[in-house]
């Protein structure tokens, strides 16, 4: 099951909530949310900012619920479950999204790392692509995959020692960032500043984690019950909102600059412990990127297989292998800058916030009799683009909600006025599924045969 993405976690192999809670957590534990909540502490007064990310954390909780509890239901990978909103062949299209912005971010990610551990070392971060930088990013981002290519196993024991970690670095900084600050914490949180609005940084609460979000099914397909993926996502949605707040506490008393600067003010023995906290906590991010990744690229090479016999089929192991390499270049290359973060953190909640909104509509409306059914694209591919597209051009109000009530909307409205009537429903039984299931499980053994025939023949 960890292998074969069409493959569903059997009730007697899930898991206690409490053992995917720091998962969740470790998803959450991002340089990225640290960036942009650093950005966003020298732009808006801090208690509103705060008082915005809050809501965009909850608003991407609900829907993190919802596309969760589908993944445990079914207890498949969100690329796999797309297949029945947006059709066989058309789920290509957003497990093409998961790979591209969950690869893209690794990169990213861990050149942000990089920054920070020059800055708290005391050297100048040079910008644009220099060689020794290039080099030391692609190391930390090589072994951050390890964790990723092994499994679901391995990324929880990373995430079991990284998180407290994280915690406890966090922790001691602000505390210590507070004591300094001239009238203490009730004077930073009213430190006036009105260069971005609130809804801009609500909408940025969503976008930090709709990728994951969107993709929660990839983790919550482990998790035995209904009540255990609620309690796990609530308590992590809300600890993890403190992530982006602490950036904006700490970004408005240290009065602007760089993110990677705000670790750099307490010496060299605490900038070397806030080293490990933080590569630990990228790992934990890094890694499920990674994981999602691969997940969703094993599906498209799954389904172009099916109709191609030439295309290979990538295992889950052998797909995660792709979005590690591409990371590891764009670490080599320096793309961790501000700006790069703010780009990507735009584009998860364009793009895949809609899609958790077509996923909730089909299972949860179109299905809400109780029949699996199995569409023919239409709906769910122009509600994607269509909503994607506005979100990312700003032509939504308030985006942060519109955006998935948009997208909900507009797809069930397409659905049951256009595609149904025109292109028509296949109607799924269970039996159809499991024949799938192990048509797909016959294509892996038929492949791992033709390799060792040929093993044999060189033999």
């Amino acid at each position: 099951m960890d292998e074969n993405v069409y493959e569903r976690v059997p009730q007697e192999q899930k898991q206690h909530w409490a053992s995917f809670l720091m998962i969740f957590l470790g998803m959450w534990a991002s340089i990225g949310a640290i960036g942009v909540g650093v950005d966003v502490g020298t732009k808006l007064t801090p208690w509103i900012a705060s008082l915005a990310f809050f809501i965009g954390y909850i608003i991407c909780m609900i829907f993190g619920l919802f596309v969760g509890e589908i993944g445990r239901r079914e207890g498949l990978s969100t690329s796999v479950l797309c297949e029945r909103p947006f059709s066989n062949f058309g789920k290509i299209l957003p497990a093409f999204l998961a790979f591209l912005v969950a690869g893209i971010f690794i990169g990213v990610q861990s050149d942000a790392l990089t920054r920070i551990a020059y800055s708290l070392l005391g050297f100048e971060v040079p910008e644009g692509f220099n060689l020794y930088r290039g080099l030391i990013s692609a190391a930390f981002c090589s072994l951050m995959m390890l964790s990723s290519y092994r499994g679901i196993k391995y990324i929880k024991i990373i995430s079991w020692i990284a998180v407290p970690t994280f915690l406890v670095l966090l922790v001691i900084t602000l505390l210590s960032t507070i004591a300094k600050y001239p009238g203490g914490f009730s004077a930073i949180m009213t430190k006036e500043a009105n260069e971005i609005s609130f809804t801009a940084v609500m909408f940025l609460g969503v976008s930090l984690y709709a990728g994951f979000a969107a993709f929660m099914g990839d983790i919550s397909r482990f998790i035995s019950t209904r009540a255990g993926l609620f309690k796990a996502l609530i308590i992590g949605f809300i600890a993890s909102t403190s992530i982006p707040i602490w950036g904006v506490i700490v970004g408005a008393a240290q009065g602007g600059g760089a993110y990677y600067d705000v670790f750099s003010q307490f010496g060299l023995a605490f900038s070397l412990f806030a080293i490990v906290g933080l590569f630990l906590a990228q790992w934990t991010t890094n890694d499920n990127n990674a994981f999602t990744s691969g997940l969703a690229l094993s599906t498209i090479f799954t389904t172009l297989n099916a109709r191609f016999e030439k295309i290979p089929r990538l295992t889950r192991k052998q797909s995660t292998l792709v979005p590690a390499f591409v990371g590891i270049l764009l670490a080599f290359v320096g793309s961790g800058a501000v700006s790069s973060l703010l780009i990507f953190v735009g584009a998860l909640g364009a793009w895949l916030v809609p899609m958790a909104g077509v996923l909730i509509a089909h299972y949860y409306i179109v299905e809400r009799g109780g029949k699996k059914i199995e569409a023919k694209g239409f709906a769910a591919i122009v509600t994607l683009i269509t909503m994607g597209l506005l979100v990312q051009f700003n032509l939504l109000p308030v985006a942060a909600v519109t955006s998935i009530i948009g997208s909900i909307l507009l797809y069930v409205f397409l659905f049951y006025v256009i595609e149904k009537p025109i292109f028509g429903v296949n109607f799924v039984e269970e039996n159809e599924e499991s024949e799938l299931i192990n048509n797909e499980d016959s294509a892996l053994i038929k492949t791992d045969e033709r390799e060792l025939v040929g093993v044999g023949q060189k033999v």
